[in-house]
This record gives structure tokens, C-alpha cells and sequence, in this order.
């Protein structure tokens, strides 16, 4: 009798151990993340949080852990009558759902550091005069600096200011140092929209890299219209040190450009993605990509009707996003819709 009795328990204890397994499994299936692979989204988004009814457009970014530093282009600060350009610095984060399968966007106070970086270093830059087209990069020997141009002569000359991650310092005169303009190409012509690759070159400095930019890329329109020029780097001397030298540089006008108006370049490994006027397009300017193979650039491909459209694209910029399946394109529009003038967009890409 005693032995039946241990072998219903034994049984009942089995049925209570699968039942308790098969409950704890079902539980986990039914909150299992659904979607693990994050997604930018593959329709154009606007930045909502981000935009205003003025323009907001020429954006830059620097990722910072998993958040990401922008600084952009804004008439939003002009007095009653008058339009000035600014510098504004915002900081966002994006939150992928994986239940949901979808991606949230919102701005942040403060960044990892513990400041406003971004906002702290675009309000360092506020003059009388206009300011536009800011690009940052690292440099594994001098720290960070942030390229934008100002029209302080009636034209618009590129400047840097030098800053760093403060996470050791505690006064803005130790975070942005100051800064410094040169003339590029000519004296007296627009010289906008900088920016740099190479081989090992990555905008964001990473330790143990080399982090060393071959050329630098810019538009300028001393010959008329706006063209990009592409300019050597001698490799024994760093970016800055190099445009501070006396005189004026020899830039290459790439075959790539047209008889129109040719902006506003961001190359992100051997991609270049720029703004252009030119015909065949679907209205304004619209956003075109040139893939370098070691010796050329390809010939350029329209970014397409999901991208563009009868108003302006400009200024565009890619980050890979090694996080993600896909890359992120973020670029500006005049596009109907949106909250006014020109608005801040992003849109997922095929990575490359």
C-alpha cells in the first residue's frame, strides 16, 4: 500500500513538474521579443520633436554611446523682420520596440557626458552673422572639431572650433577653446559644406585607429555655380594645421558635377550623398549618391520618388548604424506637411 502511494505521488509530482515547465514556456513564448532586428523605417519620417514652423535644415551628426548628438541649421532664433541662421544643438535617442517592431524617436536633456553637448557647442558658434553647414570629426592626436562656414564677409568662409568630451573639465572655455577661418579655394567666393574620407578614415574617432582623412570635399561656386572640389591632404600634417597654411589650396572639380547648382557632399565610407538642381530630377534640388571604387567616382544615381519629390531635398548625411539592419538617412525638405519652411527627416537605407 505504502509503495502504491509513493508511486501516485511520484506520478503526481512528474505531472506537476511538466505542467509547471509547460506553464513557465508558455509564459516565456508569449513575451519572447517578437521583433529582435531593429529597423530604421523605410518610409521618409520627419523629426517632430526636432522641427519648427522656420527653417530647419544642414544637419550633423556624433553618436555618443547610444545616443545622438545633432547640431543643424535654424532660422528659429531671428528677431521680428530679419532671418539669421544658427547653430541649435539638440540630442536625441531612438528606442527600438521589439514586442512592437517599431522605433521611437525623442529628444533628450542631457547627453551620456552628463552637458548639452550639442547644444552647449552650436551656441559657442552664435554670432550676428549667419552660420551654416556644420560637419564634426575626430582626430586620434588632437581631439574633436566641429567645421561650419559664416558670411562675416558678405560670403560665406569656412571656420572650426576645436572641442572635446568633457568629461574632466567643467568650464565652456575648456570645452570650445575657441576657433579659427580660412580661405580655401579663393578669396572671395562661397566656400560650404566641408567634409572628409579615406581609407582608414572614420568621422568619429575611435581608439587605435588612425583615423587619418585623405581628402577633404567641399562646394564652392568661384567658377560661377556651385560645384563639389575635392582637395589632397598631405599625410604629415593634421587637417586643420593644413587649411591654416598660408595661401590657397589646388582643389579638383569632380567629373560628377553639372552645369547647375551641385551641394552640400557627406561621403560615409565610399558612399558620397549630395544635393543637386540638375534636370531629370523631380523638382528643386533632390538628393543624388556617387560610389567611389579606389580610383572614380560613379556616375550619379537619383535617390528616387521614396526620397524625393517636387519640392527640395538638401543636405543629406548617412551613419551606418551598426546597431541596426539597415543604414539611416537624415536630410532636410521643404516638403509639403511638414511644420514649416524646411523640417528635419530620416529614413532607413540598404546598407553598403
Amino acid at each position: 500500500m505504502n509503495n502504491f502511494k509513493m508511486s501516485i505521488n511520484r506520478i503526481a509530482l512528474f505531472f506537476l513538474m511538466v505542467f509547471g515547465i509547460f506553464s513557465l514556456g508558455g509564459c516565456f513564448w508569449f513575451n519572447a521579443p517578437k521583433h529582435r532586428k531593429a529597423y530604421f523605417p523605410s518610409e521618409v519620417t520627419a523629426m517632430e520633436s526636432l522641427n519648427t514652423p522656420f527653417n530647419d535644415y544642414n544637419m550633423d551628426i556624433q553618436i555618443l554611446f547610444h545616443e545622438m548628438d545633432l547640431i543643424f541649421s535654424s532660422d528659429r532664433n531671428s528677431l521680428p523682420g530679419s532671418l539669421q541662421y544658427d547653430l541649435i544643438g539638440k540630442t536625441v535617442s531612438f528606442a527600438w520596440d521589439q514586442q512592437e517592431g517599431t522605433l521611437a524617436m525623442q529628444e533628450v536633456s542631457s547627453s551620456i557626458a552628463g552637458v548639452q553637448m550639442a547644444k552647449n557647442l552650436a551656441q559657442s558658434t552664435h554670432t550676428s552673422f549667419n552660420e551654416r553647414g556644420p560637419y564634426s570629426f575626430g582626430t586620434p592626436e588632437s581631439g574633436s572639431y566641429l567645421l561650419f562656414s559664416r558670411d562675416d564677409q558678405g560670403f560665406f568662409t569656412v571656420f572650426s572650433k576645436k572641442f572635446q568630451i568633457p568629461y574632466s573639465v567643467s568650464t565652456s572655455q575648456e570645452i570650445f577653446p575657441g576657433e579659427s577661418s580660412f580661405r580655401i579655394l579663393s578669396e572671395s567666393s562661397n566656400e560650404m559644406y566641408p567634409c572628409l574620407y579615406g581609407k582608414a578614415f572614420q568621422k568619429v574617432n575611435n581608439l587605435g585607429s588612425r583615423n587619418r582623412a585623405e581628402k577633404l570635399l567641399l562646394a564652392s561656386d568661384h567658377e560661377g555655380s556651385f560645384n563639389i572640389y575635392e582637395i589632397d591632404l598631405p599625410e604629415n600634417q593634421e587637417v586643420i594645421s593644413f587649411l591654416q597654411s598660408e595661401g590657397l589650396k589646388q582643389g579638383k572639380k569632380l567629373e560628377i558635377n553639372s552645369e547647375f547648382q551641385d551641394q552640400a557632399p557627406f561621403i560615409s565610407k565610399s558612399r558620397m550623398v549630395f544635393a543637386s538642381d540638375r534636370p531629370g530630377g523631380f523638382g528643386g534640388f533632390d538628393l543624388y549618391y556617387s560610389d567611389f571604387d579606389g580610383q572614380k567616382w560613379s556616375t550619379p544615381k537619383n535617390m528616387g520618388p521614396e526620397i524625393n519629390t517636387e519640392f527640395d531635398e538638401f543636405r543629406p548625411i548617412i551613419d551606418p548604424a551598426p546597431y541596426y539592419q539597415n543604414s539611416v538617412l537624415l536630410f532636410s525638405s521643404n516638403r509639403p506637411r511638414g511644420l514649416g519652411g524646411f523640417d528635419l527627416y530620416f529614413v532607413g537605407i540598404d546598407k553598403f
